[in-house]
């Protein structure tokens, strides 16, 4: 329960201060989306720390519009791909720890999007247990660099 306050409070913090930024200019047809613009993603399938390994590629799918000056540039239901960064084996006294992280999203002129800080670590409940991932679990990730849309 604290962690998920403290992930809402980080994400409208984070949201407040993309919003507060200046646009970048844009050329005719193009939105540049700036670095540091938040996206929110959601897990496509359930991922099992048991029945994974380090580095297998997973599907993402984006969970909300990222809009630049009111235009969309990466669309809702857009594909990412990441993969699993880090599995803690299960101790006597711990449950097993998968990290996993998002590499790249799909804006809507087909380009992948470069992303960062999209790493998030799930827990199991019990020592000596695996854990697993459950479809729709939310992380987040901000785009790495400026990059021009072609809308």
């Amino acid at each position: 329960m604290k962690t998920s306050v403290i992930s809402c409070l980080f994400l409208l913090a984070f949201a407040a201060s993309a919003f507060a930024s200046a646009p970048l200019p844009s050329s005719k047809g193009n939105k540049t989306l700036p670095a540091g613009t938040l996206v929110i993603l959601e897990t496509t399938e359930k991922i099992a720390s048991d029945q994974v390994t380090v580095g297998k590629t997973l599907l993402f799918r984006v969970r909300m519009n990222v809009v630049v000056d009111g235009k969309t540039v990466i669309a809702t239901g857009a594909l990412a791909v990441g993969r699993v960064k880090s599995i803690a084996r299960a101790t006597y006294n711990n449950p097993e720890e998968i990290t996993l992280e998002v590499l790249y999203a799909q804006a809507v002129d087909g380009q992948q999007v470069a992303l960062n800080g999209a790493e998030q670590t799930y827990r199991g409940t019990f020592p000596n247990e695996s854990t697993a991932v459950e479809p729709g679990q939310t992380i987040t990730a901000t785009v790495m660099n400026n990059i021009q849309i072609n809308l």
